[in-house]
């Protein structure tokens, strides 16, 4: 019989506790396709017709690396069609388009051809597989007073940031993303998505 020896396993306090709000963190984001929308990257909710990108992300380095934080990233709310403002969806482009200049290094001034380009993806694949500067929040059930929350992405940090040099390990501005995810089928003629 061989020994196993936990002594040095986290304890249960530290492997679930949930990280401070406002705590930033280089993020390796995966999309974890639902089988809706196009090329099927996005989720259809179970109790609406809201549509988002249902997305993991692995903390890459520090006290937390290897921590996971799940996020739902609004593609279409429930009450889209009725003519009202879809905050959902707006909140999740604005958060889409801070990963984007995050993990390519361009600030959210810059309205240059270059940023543009950086800023326009064809396949919602094209964001699984990137890393950027991220900040973490707690997210609670409103219904349930008991809930301790979970952590989430509430916002991407770009190289406006005083920190993201330092968390990304690199100058602004020349950070090269790692290739990203094998794009599905497209189903959509190869049109651009536009994240801004």
């Amino acid at each position: 019989m061989i020994d196993m020896d936990f002594n040095s396993a986290d304890t249960q306090d530290s492997a679930f506790a949930l990280i401070p709000a406002n705590t930033l963190v280089r993020l390796h984001l995966t999309i974890r396709p639902g089988g809706a929308g196009p090329e099927g990257w996005l989720t259809q909710s179970k109790s609406s017709s809201a549509l988002y990108l249902n997305t993991e992300g692995v903390i890459e380095e520090g006290p937390h690396a290897r921590r996971r934080i799940y996020t739902r990233i609004g593609f279409r709310g429930r009450n889209a069609d009725t003519g009202a403002e879809d905050t959902y969806a707006n909140r999740g482009r604005a958060l889409l388009r801070g990963i984007l200049e995050s993990a390519h290094g361009v600030r959210s001034d810059d309205t240059s051809d270059q940023a543009r380009s950086k800023r326009t993806i064809r396949s919602f694949g094209d964001m699984s597989g990137l890393t950027f500067i991220a900040k973490i929040g707690i997210e609670r059930d409103k219904n349930d007073p008991s809930d301790q929350g979970r952590n989430v992405v509430v916002a991407a940090i770009g190289p406006q940031h005083p920190e993201y040099a330092a968390l990304m390990g690199t100058t602004p501005g020349a950070y090269t993303p790692a290739a990203s995810a094998p794009a599905m089928a497209s189903t959509n003629g190869g049109a651009p998505f536009w994240a801004q």
